[in-house]
């Protein structure tokens, strides 16, 4: 009987590491990033160095640089842009809509050009949602490639509609805090 008992509870145990590894892994097998990693802001909101501290915390190589330009893509082979606009952010940053607009969209064309992936996240819920930062959003979720959102910021399905559409892998986490172990997961080096 005992012996029967040790085989149930090293069968269990087995079992839950099988989970836990599975539930650690990369959320698409075939999609995966590489270092150098650059981070940026779509919108100016402060949400890029949130990501930026969490991917310090999960000792994964990055810059972060919120008013990121084409000319100083080179060299980077990971683009993880940040989205969600704030008027304070912009005004802070002295740029307009508009330029910013134009700056990320530079941004993604070069991306494309250079054979960077770009992985777009999203954890600001639903205060870095609306019309305001919805335009920012949809640049960049038209061309991502990774999306990773919190389940706020997704509450109207928006990224689940984006990620069906364009057949992008998309992980909603419930904390933002789980972004930066989402993120190191995706790389291979």
């Amino acid at each position: 009987m005992r012996i029967r008992r040790r085989i149930f509870f090293v069968g269990l145990a087995l079992a839950a590491w099988v989970l836990v590894v599975a539930a650690a892994g990369p959320r698409d097998a075939h999609f995966t990033a590489r270092l150098p990693m650059a981070i940026t802001s779509c919108g100016q909101s402060p949400d890029a160095q949130t990501v930026s501290l969490l991917c310090t915390r999960m000792h994964l190589k990055h810059s972060l640089d919120i008013a990121l330009t084409r000319e100083r893509l080179r060299g980077i082979r990971t683009l993880v842009i940040v989205l969600g606009a704030s008027a304070k952010g912009l005004d802070d940053a002295r740029i307009d809509e508009k330029a910013e607009f134009t700056r990320v969209n530079g941004l993604l064309s070069a991306a494309k050009e250079l054979g960077i992936t770009v992985v777009a996240v999203h954890l600001g819920g639903e205060s870095r949602r609306g019309p305001f930062s919805d335009k920012f959003i949809d640049l960049v979720v038209a061309r991502a490639g990774y999306l990773i959102v919190t389940g706020e910021g997704n509450r109207d399905g928006l990224f689940t509609k984006v990620s069906k559409a364009r057949a992008v892998p998309l992980v909603v986490v419930e904390q933002s805090d789980e972004v930066g172990r989402e993120l190191k997961t995706l790389f291979v080096d």
